[in-house]
């Protein structure tokens, strides 16, 4: 995101150059690693006036066309503190794939572990139609600071914080 298929940011995902291109519908198991997003019982909760689900979609389609800025702005603080702005855009390349639709077929709370500590999250169950395929992963949102955030898986985390691309 904690993923059924896959994690959100530690999915399948294909290696080109010095960063991840992620590629179709895999590629929003790549976007949020252990976590991602997700929705509580589908309502906006502690997450802020967007719902878990919403958030899911609305950075599924940021991710789908490249927006490695937007994403990391929403990536949870102790992420972002792991991987700057500038290094985590660097290292998705701001490549998308043609999003063609994305459904969510489930949502409920669940927690996540988060570098060893268990966090709250909500998690979300998408189906992922793009250019190359479907993809059905499970992502978790986990509130903070009145929003949803996603999070880096543990392998992405590590890779990020030995100064790696993920």
């Amino acid at each position: 995101m904690g993923a059924t298929n896959a994690d959100a940011r530690g999915g399948r995902r294909r290696r080109r150059g010095g960063g991840v291109a992620l590629i179709g519908a895999t590629a929003i198991v790549a976007l949020l690693s252990a976590a991602g997003c997700g929705g509580g019982s589908g309502g906006a909760g502690s997450g802020g006036k967007e719902s878990a689900p919403a958030f899911v979609q609305r950075i599924t389609t940021e991710f789908s066309r490249g927006q490695a800025g937007r994403l990391w702005d929403e990536l949870a603080p102790a992420d972002q503190a792991i991987v700057t702005r500038a290094r985590y855009a660097a290292c998705q390349g701001n490549e998308g794939f043609t999003l063609k639709s994305v459904k969510v077929l489930d949502s409920y709370s669940e927690p996540v572990d988060v570098d060893g500590s268990s966090e709250r999250s909500d998690a979300v169950t998408l189906r992922v139609t793009s250019d190359t395929g479907v993809t059905t992963a499970t992502i978790h949102a986990v509130p903070s600071s009145g929003g949803w955030h996603w999070i880096l898986s543990s392998a992405d985390r590590a890779a990020f914080a030995a100064g790696k691309c993920a």
